[in-house]
């Protein structure tokens, strides 16, 4: 399959990391989130949570953000990520690059191809492809590298979540993957929610905070919104 690679800079042209030491922008979070460390991350998948998870990310300070996906944006997709109808029929990816730039982000890659074994990752990774078992391929090539810091896979369902959190240090991946086949398969017209798909992006973004940042952070988190209910396991002290 041919590779379609979209870069997006930013669109004014000018190096926001670089006016930062002069301008306000991270006034209101500076004390607490230390943008040295957010450099590169891969973003696997750019749907419900990935397209949530691209915005936020650039507006936390990501310098650079490669996003992969397949797929393009279809009509009953505007009900599930963040991307509005100037992007139909174009490819997620290369949509996500374009907000991804417009949000602050310096270096913003898209892949119009799915993930496969043997494509570079970032040491930092969020992954929330459509199936476990790519999951499972981005986690094990993730897992070779020697200087991979975090990984976080965040999956969801109309009215549930999950997010696991994967270090060098700490690596429990394997406890709660299972294939794709094991899984129930909900209806279609209930297989998704805006508000599932942004809280799932959220958290596993204030998961890379913790871990980042060397605070305490859970392992899982399970959340059902339908009463609200959460567990957690598995907390780790840095």
């Amino acid at each position: 399959m041919e590779t379609s690679l979209i870069q997006t800079p930013l669109e004014n042209g000018t190096n926001s990391h670089t006016e930062n030491t002069t301008s306000n922008r991270f006034l209101r979070n500076k004390d607490l989130i230390d943008q040295q460390v957010l450099d590169k991350a891969t973003i696997i998948g750019a749907g419900g949570i990935g397209s949530s998870l691209v915005r936020c990310a650039a507006i936390m300070g990501f310098r650079q953000l490669t996003i992969w996906d397949y797929d393009t944006l279809e009509e009953h997709n505007l009900s599930t990520t963040t991307f509005s109808e100037e992007f139909l029929s174009k490819p997620k990816a290369e949509t996500a690059a374009t907000i991804a730039s417009r949000y602050g982000c310096e270096n913003a890659i898209g892949r119009n191809q799915p993930w496969s074994t043997g494509q570079s990752l970032d040491n930092i990774v969020f992954m929330c492809p459509d199936n476990m078992e790519v999951r499972m391929g981005v986690y094990r090539s993730w897992s070779q590298l020697p200087d991979r810091k975090l990984l976080i896979d965040m999956r969801m369902g109309a009215l549930t979540m999950e997010i696991i959190t994967v270090t060098k240090e700490y690596d429990n991946f394997r406890e709660s993957w299972q294939p794709s086949k094991n899984i129930p398969d909900e209806e279609c017209t209930a297989k998704h929610t805006i508000f599932t798909g942004s809280l799932s992006s959220g958290t596993g973004l204030s998961q890379a905070f913790q871990v980042l940042n060397n605070r305490p952070y859970y392992a899982y988190i399970w959340m059902s919104l339908a009463p609200v209910s959460l567990k957690r396991e598995k907390l780790v002290i840095q």
